[in-house]
């Protein structure tokens, strides 16, 4: 007997999903699949287009009167105010925790939940404009995520697909929307593989490939058809720096085993803190301190990594008390480290502070300045003239590799949202080595 879910309670009330065999669909079923997987690739990338325009809107909203040249008070206040908007929007308008999308969606799986309310389309987009346009320091892939997701449940609900097709689709969806922010349809589609970590079949497989390119040339073509990082002068791949890319490696690595704990720990802590708006209030106040020091930890992001590896670093001293022009190297480095020592921190805050964002984002920023990091105390050390914007480039594929632990989403997602396939080996060698560490500190350190 084919599985039926209840409306109610989201749960089945048969037999578990098929994929294969008899649970292959009629024709019918058929044609209203193909139907489903590409509506939800178009509206999902619409969505996710939207996401960016909006966040980009109140960033720009509150960017105005902004001194380029001293500090600014401002950033005391901002990123406090978007987490408690944010929360004031969950608790009292929606009365539904969107904090932690990704989880969501992988707990919603686990427990046979498919049928997803129609307002989650548009209400993460909402709460995750006012966290990240006000300055929260995460990503926008966990809310676009949980849209894909929702959007696949209400079309596949709407066209009465065969219940059995009913978590495909959710899943379809969730790669569809991480397709989508990422302009990433390689990345989107393992995205379902590596991280909800779904063993799908034939044909499944080509629905979420097809739904994630659609997801994906729908943003591209509303985006101008332009990559959301894009290089004008770097130095072409050389693959004889095999042994600094060795090492690379390595120190993403370890900075992945850092930057877990630190974030781990301070979720943990705000976890810890049972009055939400207490919660809220600390988590907005570290977080607006944090930034009014370091600027470039507003908001995602991407701006900062694009000027980094193109090779302007001085875009990371943009508003902080303490600039007065780029004076040196060392100076540089000290920023890169405080940074890095504060990233996995302030995401936390963002999200267990109770705003809506993800932790995707945030790894690929964090990696871009930790190999830029390396490539500077490299270069300094010996003598070198290794391209540090490429070595900032192989970083973000090695820190999101560890730090997610889904290497090959980690390797695609750099090299299609910067169209550089170029570096291809190294991503493959910074990636692979980076999660082996990572991979090995778990097997004998169970508490990270």
């Amino acid at each position: 007997m084919p599985t039926t879910i209840n409306p109610t309670t989201n749960t089945p009330q048969s037999a578990p999903l098929e994929t294969s065999g008899k649970g292959a669909p009629t024709k019918a079923n058929g044609n209203k699949l193909l139907i489903a997987v590409i509506a939800i690739g178009i509206v999902t990338g619409l969505a996710t287009f939207l996401m960016k325009e909006c966040i980009k809107w109140v960033g720009d909203l509150v960017m105005i009167g902004m001194d380029g040249e001293l500090s600014n008070l401002r950033y005391l206040g901002l990123p406090m105010l978007g987490i408690f908007i944010a929360m004031i929007f969950q608790r009292y308008i929606l009365k539904e925790d969107l904090s932690h999308g990704t989880a969501i969606i992988k707990n919603d799986l686990a427990n046979w939940k498919y049928n997803l309310p129609s307002n989650l389309m548009y209400t993460n987009i909402i709460g995750c404009s006012i966290t990240i346009g006000c300055g929260g320091s995460a990503g926008a892939e966990g809310p676009s995520a949980y849209t894909g997701a929702a959007i696949a449940s209400n079309f596949a609900r709407w066209l009465h697909i065969d219940p059995r097709w009913f978590r495909l689709l959710v899943s379809i969806g969730a790669g569809a929307g991480i397709a989508g922010i990422f302009k990433s349809p390689v990345g989107g589609a393992l995205f379902t593989l590596e991280v909800l970590g779904l063993e799908l079949t034939t044909l499944p497989v080509i629905a979420l490939i097809a739904a994630c390119l659609i997801s994906s040339c729908t943003a591209l073509a509303f985006g101008g058809f332009s990559f959301d990082l894009k290089f004008v002068d770097y130095i072409s791949f050389d693959p004889s720096n095999f042994l600094w890319m060795t090492l690379l490696g390595l120190f993403c690595g370890a900075y992945c085993i850092y930057y877990r704990w630190s974030q781990r720990s301070a979720g943990n802590f705000l976890n810890s803190v049972s009055n939400p708006w207490f919660r809220a209030l600390i988590g907005g106040v570290v977080l607006s301190v944090a930034i009014f020091f370091f600027p470039s930890l507003f908001g995602e992001g991407y701006s900062i990594v694009d000027k980094v590896i193109n090779c302007h670093p001085a875009e990371l001293l943009t508003y902080d008390p303490f600039y007065s022009g780029l004076t040196g190297t060392e100076l540089l480095m000290v920023i890169l480290a405080g940074v890095l020592i504060l990233k996995g921190i302030m995401v936390a805050c963002t999200i267990n502070g109770g705003g809506v964002a993800g932790d995707f984002a945030p790894t690929l920023f964090a990696g871009c300045l930790a190999g830029y990091l390396f490539g500077l105390i490299v270069n300094s050390l010996f003598g070198l003239s290794l391209p540090v914007e490429n070595y900032a480039l192989l970083g973000m594929a090695g820190v999101m590799s560890g730090a997610i632990k889904a290497p090959l989403m980690a390797i695609f997602i750099t090299a299609e949202m910067s169209n550089s396939y170029q570096f291809m080996f190294g991503f493959l060698l910074v990636a692979s080595i980076s999660y082996g560490i990572v991979f090995l500190w778990d097997r004998y350190n169970k508490g990270i």
